[in-house]
């Protein structure tokens, strides 16, 4: 009977010399998954440098059109007054403000009560209302305390804008009623139906929470008052909240106390050298990983597509902006100037100098639509990262070539598994005639030891 156990009748190490032999026959594979392995790290450092490429994009497009920079602050003589912000739509200028009058909100507090939870004020309905709005709370043995009156009042549907809080000022518990929002306008009544002696307005029961004419129980602490105010000499500005829009364009004016002071709106130029500086650094960035992945030993040493996108941006770089009238042809003419490495650097001197004086120049040099030198490099870099772009294409034949790697790795793992398969069973054979003939000598020198001598 053959023998199938490697190595079983001859000790013949077959699985050793097998893996032996297979070990050589496997290096082809070997270079195959290190070609593999190369590719995927130039892959995985496009999609760096496609990153990088698309962080620059975001940069240099906060820079390239003209509602970019306009970007404004509204810087008050004091903060004591107000504060201020302004939006895209202000303009450039100087106003004089008095703040006559703070908006406020309405408080109406009620006479005092020795506890929350156990003295029971009246039974019967309240309304408040507020002009055309209102809605009514209905208080009964459930809720006729301080705190179930003020919870049926905050829980109420239909409640527009009312709150009731507890207040405890040393001599008692007391309801406080306000409206949310500040101003005139936001003034409310509380009208009682008192069903415990039926009388509506006098000072016992539910309707001590009276305030309407004839039945102002309730104490009014704060009147709802407008703000109000003077700009440039305009009197009798109102304004329902402290947050005063629309009477400066692009201007919110925040009320904090009377008093008059001067407002300055201007184009915020801190604002605008953080849009450069973010797009000086991320093409600083872009830079190091290309001089990174190109250098000798690199990732990319020995692809020139780096060399291709270096040379396409620095195109936009080295052309000039002619524009007639405009004062700036060259970045570096704002402070913004190549350096010796190949990176950027902004010299804060000449680009404060150049905003302050010439913005509108700054402004044509980087956002005319044919000429200017952020609508180029926006325009270029929407070039390099779109499908079918020089590195979409790198890419994908990056892709290709290990799509390639991976069927001849699985025909000669075909090749392989075939040969190894052989290999054992020859050596199988091997082992099996080797047994055979051991056995053969075994039995021959067994008979010629029973001769006679």
């Amino acid at each position: 009977m053959a023998i199938s156990s490697a190595g079983i009748g001859s000790n013949l190490d077959v699985n050793g010399l097998v893996s032996q032999l297979m070990a050589i026959e496997r290096r082809p594979l070997n270079v195959l998954d290190q070609k593999k392995s190369l590719l995927t790290s130039e892959i995985s450092a496009y999609g760096k440098l496609k990153s990088d490429l698309a962080a620059l994009q975001s940069a240099i497009g906060a820079l390239k059109d003209r509602t970019d920079f306009q970007v404004f602050k509204a810087i008050p003589a004091t903060d004591v007054y107000f504060t201020a912000t302004a939006d895209a739509t202000a303009l450039p200028g100087t106003h004089s403000i008095t703040v006559t009058q703070l908006a406020q909100a309405q408080k109406l507090v009620s006479g005092a009560f020795a506890d929350t939870n156990t003295t029971q004020v009246g039974l019967g309905t309240l309304t408040l209302s507020n002009g055309t709005n209102s809605f009514t709370v209905t208080i009964d043995s459930s809720n006729n305390t301080l705190a179930g009156i003020a919870n049926a009042i905050n829980s109420a549907t239909g409640n527009f804008g009312v709150s009731a809080t507890l207040l405890n000022d040393g001599t008692g518990y007391r309801l406080v009623l306000s409206p949310n929002d500040t101003g005139a306008a936001k003034a409310i009544t509380v009208a009682v139906t008192d069903t415990g002696d039926g009388n509506n307005t006098d000072n016992l029961g539910l309707s001590r929470l009276s305030y309407v004419a004839g039945g102002q129980n309730l104490t009014q602490t704060v009147a709802a008052q407008d703000a109000v105010l003077t700009v440039d000499g305009l009197t009798g500005i109102t304004s329902a909240s402290n947050s005063v829009s629309g009477v400066i364009q692009g201007v919110t004016l925040n009320l904090k106390a009377v008093g008059s002071t001067q407002l300055t709106v201007a184009v915020d130029r801190d604002a605008i050298t953080a849009k450069v500086n973010d797009f000086i650094n991320a093409y600083n960035k872009l830079v190091s990983d290309m001089d990174e992945l190109h250098q000798k030993g690199g990732t990319l040493e020995a692809q020139n597509t780096v060399l291709t996108i270096q040379s396409q941006i620095l195109g936009v770089f080295n052309a000039s902006v002619n524009l007639p009238g405009n004062d700036f042809n060259y970045l570096a003419q704002i402070g913004i100037s190549l350096q010796k490495d190949g990176k950027l650097a902004l010299n804060s001197a000449d680009f404060n100098a150049a905003v302050s004086n010439k913005l509108d120049s700054v402004i044509n040099l980087l956002t005319d639509n044919t000429q200017g030198f952020a609508q180029r490099l926006f325009t270029q870099l929407d070039n390099l990262l779109q499908t079918n772009g020089v590195l979409d294409a790198t890419t994908q034949s990056l892709n290709a070539s290990i799509s390639d790697i991976e069927q001849r790795k699985a025909q000669l793992q075909v090749r392989l598994d075939a040969m190894e398969q052989r290999l054992r069973a020859q050596f199988a054979a091997l082992d099996a005639m080797l047994g055979s003939m051991q056995q053969t000598s075994s039995q021959l020198l067994r008979a010629l030891s029973s001769l006679p001598r």
